[in-house]
């Protein structure tokens, strides 16, 4: 049985969960493992995951009456704030609902992070420096969740490199829980810097990760628009205009990051290759990233641009430029699209609020809100129009609601006039006469289409298509007929003279020297006829039987190329010599025309 509520330790500063339930096994005196689980689950069947902490009520209780905060462990004590560190606010709703009902399965895979080539460490990591300090201070050692996040080589407090247990990390592979202790600890590394450059950016990775796990349960307030955020500094940096500049971009990132240190991160990639991860990380996909991917890219941004990359993105929020004095609701501001001219250095972009207005405004330098500036009003938000209806009801004129919401006066003006523009009521007496005018119309005119009638009568039509459209309608009217235009015989005539043009080219094509391969590519852009003979062949039954008969697969195209030779030449030819003459090298030859070939040295007719 556990001890008291009183007797149950706290989890230690950044300890990871998966460590210190290890070490609740010791103060509750559960002699095995499974008695741990055990207790902590309700039986021996839950899972002891290493990074992440699934929920259940047997779980939630167990902890409860040990007197421990179970929000305060999900968010301290396992991996979760580094995960949702750019993800969207749906997708953490969705994450934390699955951990409160203890569902992990494909968890890792919808938040990208499985998917991704970044791959968690082997076994478990610590720092000596750290396990040395807590011998001293605590008489005991636990494993920090920092040293387990991939890309962490170093301790970013004592800058020593991390070393191995000899305890493997088997996310959502184990129900057995570890209690740490310095007989675990290896002096082995895993990594290896190559140079002091490879040590300061392994430093460089070990701040952010340590940074993203201190946030907690905070949300990212950009992680909906990163991508317009990493657009945007591209294009500050020349590397974007409407699109990225690949290639560009491959060679600065490899400057700053060298292909050794991004293989020890799981993140080379080959550079100029469609599809890489760099350049699918900034263009518009439904890709999810691994947060290390962010880290470095967001480095590489704030090198270049001189600037603090984490403040910038994290404070920088666009303002809502709306006349409303009080503004309905939370500003909540998106940049919609962003043009950056490096010539001029200056910016302009589309703004959008969720009250409905939208706006373009630009600037000088670097996009930011200090050098915002409005050019134009898109889209005015419908809770301004109410407010002008609400000034006109209480007396108020054009120009006051025009100076008191900072608005123009022939806006107020015509939003007022639109407002109490007056529609004609249906089933009134000009509605009456101008039916029976448009029967009329048609009685007389029975053989004319609306088109016709409407030529003949505008006024009218307007009148009833704007206040009695449906009555309209009703009326049966001759409709066009639209008769498709036949041409016989044409494919026909077309067929027969596309025949003899395909016979007579496959011929000429065949006595060309050098020798060339007929394919229906060659005799469709010849003939100035490809696209017919790929869409309508069908339709084409000569050509297709004159095709057919003509053209040449690969294996008998090699096979010409050598009959050709043969019949020039006098002499004997060995094997090599009559596959150079013929143009072929043993690599790419069909097996075929090789087994050809052999045949006929074999059987010694050379």
């Amino acid at each position: 049985m556990p001890l008291g509520i009183n007797d149950t330790p706290r989890p230690y500063r950044d300890e990871l969960h998966f460590g210190y339930f290890g070490r609740l096994q010791t103060y509750w005196l559960t002699p095995t493992v499974n008695d741990l689980v055990r207790h902590l689950h309700g039986g021996t069947k839950g899972h002891a995951s290493s990074d992440l902490l699934g929920l259940s009520s047997y779980l939630v209780h167990a902890l409860a009456e040990a007197g421990i905060n179970v929000d305060h462990l999900m968010w301290q004590n396992t991996l979760l704030p580094y995960y949702l560190a750019f993800q969207s606010s749906d997708m953490r709703v969705r994450v934390i609902a699955d951990l409160d009902t203890g569902n992990l399965t494909g968890l890792h895979f919808r938040m990208g992070i499985s998917s991704s080539s970044v791959k968690h460490p082997q076994i478990f990591r610590y720092c000596p420096a750290c396990w040395r300090a807590d011998l001293l201070q605590l008489g005991e050692v636990y494993v920090r969740r920092l040293f387990q996040l991939p890309g962490v080589f170093v301790c970013p407090e004592h800058d020593e490199l991390l070393c191995d247990t000899v305890v493997p990390y088997r996310p959502l592979a184990s129900r057995a829980y570890w209690n740490f202790t310095p007989a675990d600890a290896t002096k082995s590394s895993t990594f290896v810097p190559a140079s002091s450059d490879e040590m300061t950016l392994a430093r460089m990775v070990a701040l952010d990760s340590r940074r993203l796990l201190l946030q907690g349960a905070s949300e990212h307030p950009r992680a909906s628009v990163l991508g317009a955020d990493y657009q945007r500094a591209l294009q500050h940096l020349g590397l974007a205009s409407r699109n990225v500049h690949p290639g560009e971009l491959e060679s600065m990132f490899l400057e700053q990051y060298p292909m050794s240190f991004l293989q020890k991160l799981g993140l080379a990639f080959e550079p100029g290759r469609e599809g890489n991860w760099l350049r699918c990380f900034v263009r518009k996909t439904n890709k999810r990233f691994h947060p290390l991917q962010h880290i470095l890219f967001r480095r590489f941004v704030e090198r270049h641009l001189g600037i603090d990359c984490w403040t910038w993105m994290e404070a920088e929020r666009w303002p809502c430029l709306s006349p409303m004095q009080s503004h309905p609701g939370p500003v909540a501001v998106t940049m919609m699209s962003l043009r950056f001219d490096a010539a001029r250095d200056t910016w302009d972009g589309i703004f959008a609020c969720a009250c409905g207005f939208r706006y373009s405004a630009g600037g000088d330098g670097f996009p930011s809100v200090s050098r915002l500036r409005l050019n134009r009003v898109i889209a005015h938000s419908p809770h301004l129009h109410q407010r002008v209806a609400e000034l006109a009801k209480v007396g108020c004129s054009v120009g006051a609601i025009a100076r008191q919401l900072k608005l123009h006066r022939k806006t107020v003006q015509q939003w007022l006039n639109t407002d109490n523009r007056q529609k004609i009521p249906r089933g009134c007496r000009e509605l009456s006469a101008d039916r029976e005018a448009w029967l009329n119309l048609v009685t007389l005119n029975p053989q004319s289409t609306l088109k016709h009638l409407r030529a003949l009568a505008p006024a009218l039509f307007s009148r009833l298509y704007a206040y009695d459209a449906s009555w309209l309608k009703s009326v049966p009217l001759q409709r066009h007929q639209h008769r498709p235009k036949v041409r016989q015989n044409y494919w026909q005539g077309r067929d027969e003279v596309l025949a003899k043009q395909t016979r007579s080219l496959a011929e000429d094509i065949r006595q060309r020297k050098p020798a060339v391969r007929i394919t229906i590519s060659r005799i469709g852009r010849e003939l100035g006829v490809l696209n017919i003979l790929r869409k309508k062949l069908s339709l084409l039954p000569a050509v297709a039987g004159v095709l057919a008969s003509s053209l040449e697969t690969i294996e008998a195209f090699q096979l010409r190329r050598s009959q050709n030779v043969l019949d020039k030449t006098t002499t004997a030819l060995s094997q090599s010599a009559l596959m150079k003459a013929a143009g072929l090298r043993r690599q790419k030859a069909r097996p075929t025309v090789l087994q050809a070939i052999d045949s006929l040295f074999s059987e010694g007719e050379f």
